[in-house]
């Protein structure tokens, strides 16, 4: 089905905005295929800026999109969806938090929906996306969104019973390596070394952790041992975390986080 616009945005936010400027600094779309509907002028400036289309209505986002984007906060979702009750929706794909296919089709019965959970590195590229898919999206939407997603980092399709645990592994976890390496920085801080060259460094080690990792053979655990020189500096800090419950304490985290999700599907 061809209309108007192939990506019919519903908020765009943050990550709304990230989409839609990565798929056009991809070249996955030219601008002029992207439509907005934000009722905030300084998106509305942006999206003009960027050479988007601005629309009026929820219902025009739903009706003119061959995929429509609903990137609404969670507790406003309901709102939009009794509005796309009188668009003609094609395709809605959805990066609400905790929202579920099922909550989204007591609204829209037999509408196809993708679920969506990408998280903030999206911003420059390297961000990672869960996605899962209702029966009744296409095979051509069902791979334009993955495309789509993993043009913008790492994308991977599971079951949607999975979605609240992805939650806690990539989509809220970006703020607790945050914690940490703030936390290392204001230490070393605290003991004289200067601010800038102290995050300078914390940065460049957490992405050269993380690139390790990810082009190692050996497991993280072999990673760990390769750092802990027995006698030296590492196993003596590494032990005072372990022996401070740090995997307790992210367990704890992480129950925290999907009972939040929990609570936002009821």
């Amino acid at each position: 089905m061809n209309r108007t616009y192939q990506l019919g945005f519903i908020g765009c936010g943050h990550m709304g905005m990230a989409i839609a400027q990565g798929v056009v600094e991809k070249k996955l779309l030219v601008p002029e295929r992207i439509a907005v509907y934000d009722p905030s002028e300084a998106v509305q400036k942006k999206a003009q800026a960027l050479g988007m289309h601005l629309l009026n209505s929820v219902q025009e986002a739903g009706s003119q999109a061959n995929m429509t984007v609903l990137a609404v906060r969670p507790q406003t979702v309901d709102e939009a969806l009794q509005q796309l009750q009188k668009a003609d929706v094609h395709c809605l794909l959805s990066i609400a938090a905790a929202i579920t296919i099922g909550h989204i089709q007591s609204f829209l019965p037999g509408v196809p929906v993708i679920r969506a959970l990408p998280n903030t590195p999206l911003l420059i590229g390297c961000g990672s996306t869960t996605l899962c898919f209702s029966p009744e999206v296409a095979k051509a939407d069902h791979d334009a969104s993955l495309h789509m997603f993993s043009a913008l980092g790492r994308a991977a399709e599971i079951p949607e019973d999975q979605m609240e645990d992805a939650i806690a592994l990539h989509s809220s976890t970006p703020a607790y390596f945050y914690c940490f390496v703030n936390a290392i920085i204001k230490d070393v801080t605290a003991r004289g070394m200067d601010p800038q060259l102290a995050r300078e460094l914390a940065v460049e080690t957490m992405i050269g952790s993380g690139r390790l990792i990810q082009e190692s053979d050996q497991s993280i655990e072999e990673l760990i041992d390769a750092v802990c020189s027995k006698g030296g500096t590492t196993i003596e800090a590494v032990q005072v975390l372990q022996e401070q419950g740090l995997d307790e304490l992210v367990h704890k985290a992480s129950e925290a986080c999907i009972r939040r999700a929990e609570e936002l599907k009821k």
